[in-house]
């Protein structure tokens, strides 16, 4: 969010999910044998891992393999679906074919695999949350020998996500969109509501089939959060192409297409009061109460005291800290709002109640949120389970910090290099490698790079794809790539590392003015 922005107007988005990389590891269930002999041999220290973090390993390696062999030949892109979130979907397309659509409880037919990985439900208990949370629909309509259909969406009374499957389009190296796109929302009362959804893109192509994913939150004409379980939704589809270098959009086939169905959910958020002051850049406001879900998170609140609506970058960084939604879990993980896509934000009047929201990218179990920090104020939810205090490693070169916990701090060193040439793009930058060292093996954890320029995300993009974009600040540009493990002896000392705690690292970093 630029800081000349009107926050009443701004949604946030971040990049943390496409951080998340994993060490893949090859002939899993002979390396986690080996594992225990080879920490006990280990120059006589009785080192083994525990149940916990073989168990950890194997579910995230067994995460990584299915995923990627679900999708290997078959991606035409894997397009951060999310980082252009709630941009409201374009002029309306003409309407044709529409079917009747029923929406039921979700039964015995299975998750859909696009919603099993985009939510990365990979166990049992995520599994049947799931589909206490998913609906069947019947929605198609056909135009030019091209059918749409949507047969699955989950979702909570906030928003939902589903996956239009089209068949018939042609098979080609771009990653697909619509010219023109209309979304219709309307309440069980006849109000119809603004919404807010993402580009609809192709994310895959599996046995002819073209895989178009939707994500949708609802809000009402007054920019309030509302309720949209029981609303009558039309999708307006016209004409596949793709945008060229140029943004151009290029048709490859034409058609129009209408789908409609009646949002359900079986979703029951729970509500906690709150009811607490903060303060909200220079606003000041009251921190109402929270709608929790497996889905999403929701903090609501009403501004008491009004403040500016622009702020130059110094100001941006002055009050910034105060605007963020935070989550943390019993298991010491985090989220924050700073990093996260599927963020919304709205903002309060004395009159209207404001929301903000975190949207996960997980089935959550509520019961493991520790607290959430809003406004500056913190209420506790659950007891932590974690006793592993966090350290900070700081940077002087760099301008930063990031807290990792002890046991992982201690064996990490820092390697910094000022005023060096990047080559990519064309400027000077400041870098620190976390270097993590273990039973005699050597691995570089994560390098932050402060690049001197302020570069928009799209062109971080185009100039280095392997860079995680964190943020502009002060008139440089952090980024943030993370290692991979190599080597065998990588992977016996810090796959569970990278897994637990270097792959959810951005929530702890800051920067240092």
């Amino acid at each position: 969010m630029s800081p000349e922005t009107a926050i009443c107007e701004t949604a946030e988005t971040g990049d943390f999910n496409a951080a998340r990389k994993e060490c893949l590891m090859k002939n899993i269930e002979d390396l986690l044998q080996e594992m225990p002999q080879y920490h006990a041999d280990r120059e006589g220290e009785e080192i083994s891992l525990t149940e916990e973090e073989i168990q950890r390993i194997h579910q995230k390696t067994m995460q990584k393999i299915q995923g990627e062999t679900k999708a290997e030949s078959k991606v035409v892109k894997h397009p951060s679906f999310w980082r252009k979130y709630y941009k409201p979907l374009a002029a309306a397309a003409a309407a044709c074919v529409v079917c009747m659509v029923g929406a039921t409880a979700f039964a015995a037919f299975g998750l859909d695999d696009s919603i099993k990985n985009f939510f990365e439900i990979y166990d049992n208990k995520s599994q049947q949350t799931a589909e206490k949370l998913t609906t069947n629909v019947e929605s198609s309509a056909e135009s030019n020998g091209i059918k749409l259909d949507l047969t699955q969406t989950i979702g909570d009374q906030s928003g939902f996500y589903a996956v239009i499957d089209a068949s018939g389009v042609k098979d080609v190296p771009y990653t697909l969109t619509f010219r023109n796109t209309d979304l219709s929302i309307t309440g069980k009362d006849g109000a119809n509501y603004n919404y807010t959804a993402n580009d609809i893109d192709s994310s895959a192509v599996d046995n002819g089939i073209t895989k178009f994913p939707l994500l949708v939150s609802g809000v009402n004409q007054e920019g309030e959060d509302v309720n949209i379980n029981g609303s009558h939704i039309v999708l307006s589809l016209q004409n596949i192409g793709y945008r060229n270098e140029h943004n151009k959009f290029v048709t490859l086939q034409e058609g129009d297409w209408k789908l409609s169905w009646d949002y359900q959910t079986n979703a029951k958020p729970e509500q906690i009061t709150v009811d607490k002051k903060i303060s909200l850049m220079d606003s000041q406001g009251l921190w109402t109460d929270l709608t929790i879900s497996p889905l999403s998170l929701t903090a609501h609140y009403k501004i008491t005291k009004q403040g500016k609506t622009y702020f130059t970058e110094k100001e941006w960084n002055k009050y910034e800290k105060s605007d963020r939604l935070m989550i943390q879990f019993t298991d010491g993980s985090r989220i924050d709002s700073r990093y996260e896509d599927i963020v919304t934000e709205s903002w309060g009047s004395k009159k209207t109640e404001g929301y903000k929201r975190i949207g996960f990218h997980q089935i959550v179990d509520t019961k493991t949120i520790a607290s959430v920090t809003f406004g500056g104020r913190t209420i506790t939810l659950h007891q932590s389970k974690t006793n592993d205090e966090r350290i900070r490693l700081s940077s002087n070169t760099a301008k930063c910090y990031v807290e990792l916990p002890e046991s992982v701090a201690s064996i990490v060193t820092l390697k910094e290099q000022k005023d060096v040439k990047n080559t990519d793009f064309g400027c000077s930058e400041s870098t620190v490698n976390f270097i993590g060292k273990r039973g005699g093996a050597r691995m570089p954890l994560f390098t932050i790079h402060r690049l001197k320029g302020s570069f928009s995300r799209s062109e971080m993009e185009d100039l280095n794809p392997m860079m995680i974009y964190i943020g502009s600040h002060n008139g440089y540009t952090y980024t943030i790539d993370y290692g991979e493990c190599q080597t065998e002896a990588q992977l016996r000392e810090f796959s569970d590392i990278m897994n637990r705690y270097i792959t959810n690292i951005l929530p702890f970093f800051e920067y240092m003015d």
